[in-house]
């Protein structure tokens, strides 16, 4: 037997998104319909109902991991998947390349994704050129996919206690870094974080990646906002727990980071960029590869998220529907007899709202040992009338339980 777990990120939505219907309800997905018809459908609230849930916590639960339990931030992730060389003790932060004015001394958010400006590699290099010396403190940056990168603080007398420099809204000043706790060390690294913040800013604004940009029309990526202060946790593989091999395929760091974390050996694939742009058939084929040698392969898929973040309901339709032509369409061709399929969402994100809700999500298993339902469609209200009902996180367990993988609970 083998396992397939497909995750379309912030794929769920609202009726208010599209007049009375999800993007996912009013998109044509016909190989994902003849799955749902072949299979069962449920709804997955990703942590536990009434849960906002972020994108770390909700793959934590997916992978069957205890989030109040395990996690410690964010950054841990990111750094990880970035492959960035960590040690113990260093502090890990997520970093969005943004946009932001300068008014009356302070630096105003105009974009916390800078347009999600794809040179972030070029201006790597003028972020690692800022000095903390005199803070007696090291740091490393490193740019990811579009707007996102990562950054790892390291020296003596850090804490992760601090708070985000991301303000999360647009048209307030960059948040000023406070220590969660009153210790030395917190008050220490909130105050090189600021410092950090003032002197990346004087190192971007005038770039000339961005008075290029800005000749174009386009935001430049003049500052850098951080979140997600983590030390790196400790987990027991999921390859450990079940007695397996797995793989991923993902192009954005922080799903990258999860995953090996739980045990999965990353797999790079050409043109798997995190994006809209991604290569879903080179995913598909990947994938359909991987099966030969893994007993577990998991797959995430970005760009639903990144059309319900930008508001874009018809643009976050129109990438369901190259989903089901290119991934699905391609898998389809040659999916294995012996294979359980599950496809879900980590979140909702509803283009209505631009942001993660609780709302659960609709969850899809296929294969040989798994009972249809009467649903015949793929969508969140069909789901809501499946035969799993609605259950939370825990989509790995569930479909590793269906190939018979891992032991028995008691006697």
């Amino acid at each position: 037997m083998r396992a397939l777990l497909v995750i379309l990120d912030g794929l769920g939505g609202r009726p208010t998104d599209f007049g009375g219907a999800t993007c996912l309800e009013r998109a044509a997905h016909p190989n994902l319909d003849e799955l749902a018809a072949a299979g069962a459908l449920g709804l997955m609230d990703p942590i536990a109902p009434g849960v906002r849930p972020g994108s770390d916590t909700a793959h934590l639960s997916i992978f069957g991991y205890d989030p109040l339990q395990v996690y410690t931030g964010r950054g841990a992730f990111e750094v990880l998947g970035i492959g960035m060389d960590v040690r113990g003790g260093d502090i890990c932060f997520r970093a969005n390349f943004a946009t932001v004015e300068e008014r009356e001394g302070k630096l105003v958010v105009v974009d916390r994704r800078a347009g999600r400006l794809e040179e972030g590699k070029l201006l790597e290099e003028a972020v690692n050129a800022v000095s903390l010396r005199d803070f007696g403190v090291e740091f490393l940056f490193r740019a990811s996919t579009e707007h996102r990168g990562a950054l790892v603080l390291r020296g003596e007398g850090l804490s992760a206690a601090v708070s985000d420099t991301d303000p999360h809204e647009v048209g307030v000043p960059v948040a000023e870094a406070r220590p969660l706790e009153e210790t030395p060390a917190a008050r220490r690294t909130a105050q090189i974080l600021n410092a950090f913040t003032r002197r990346a800013y004087e190192a971007l604004r005038d770039h000339p990646v961005n008075k290029k940009r800005a000749s174009e029309g386009k935001l430049p990526g003049n500052a850098l906002l951080l979140r997600g202060a983590a030390i790196m946790p400790r987990l027991v593989p999921v390859t450990e727990t079940y007695g397996i091999r797995a793989a991923c395929i993902a192009g954005g760091a922080l799903y990258k980071g999860v995953a090996k974390l739980a045990g999965m050996e990353v797999l790079p694939v050409a043109g798997a960029t995190g994006d809209l742009k991604t290569d879903l058939r080179a995913k598909a084929r990947a994938a359909l590869e991987a099966l030969q040698a893994f007993d577990l392969v998991f797959v995430h898929i970005k760009g639903t998220d990144n059309a319900g973040h930008d508001g874009d309901a018809e643009g976050k339709k129109a990438f369901i529907e190259r989903v089901d032509r290119e991934f699905f369409g391609e898998l389809l061709l040659r999916l294995p007899q012996e294979l359980h399929l599950c496809v879900s969402g980590d979140h909702t994100t509803p283009p209505a709202v631009r942001e993660h809700t609780a709302d659960p999500v609709p969850a899809l298993f296929f294969g040989p040992a798994v009972r249809p339902d009467r649903t015949r469609t793929f969508g969140e209200r069909a789901a809501g009338e499946g035969g799993l009902g609605r259950f939370s996180g825990r989509l790995l367990p569930q479909l590793l339980g269906y190939c018979d993988f891992g032991g028995k609970f008691g006697a």
